[in-house]
């Protein structure tokens, strides 16, 4: 089976590295980013087929981020990660053309399973 490339973004370095630690053992490819800066070179290098986005990064608003990587890889789904409520994180989702959300209070194993049915639609 192919895995499934994805592409974390979160200003915080040790939060791309437990989502990278739990998911690469689930059999998906990572590649973790933590600047708004290297979200379009790595997006159009890596090619993700998710993309996990924090949207508190510091430098700039969770629109920025979705426009940049929808121009460098436009098919990829976009999935809303936050410790926000459920009901913040769907309206933003919602307002802002996300495929999905995933709170930051489930477990790190738990967003293998939710990921694929992204994937899977």
């Amino acid at each position: 089976m192919t895995p499934i490339r994805v592409l974390v973004i979160d200003d915080d370095p040790m939060q791309i590295e437990l989502v990278e630690r739990a998911l690469s053992h689930e059999g998906f490819e990572l590649k973790g980013v933590s600047t708004l800066a290297e979200v379009s070179t790595t997006a159009k290098a890596f090619v993700p087929q998710l993309v996990l986005l924090d949207i508190n990064m510091p430098e700039s608003s969770p629109e920025q981020v979705i426009a940049r990587i929808r121009d460098a890889v436009p098919g990829s789904r976009i999935v809303l990660y936050s410790a926000w409520d459920d009901s913040k994180l769907r309206g933003l989702a919602g307002r802002l053309g996300a495929d999905a959300f995933i709170s930051k209070s489930e477990s790190v194993f738990a967003i293998g399973s939710r990921l694929r049915d992204v994937v899977r639609g």
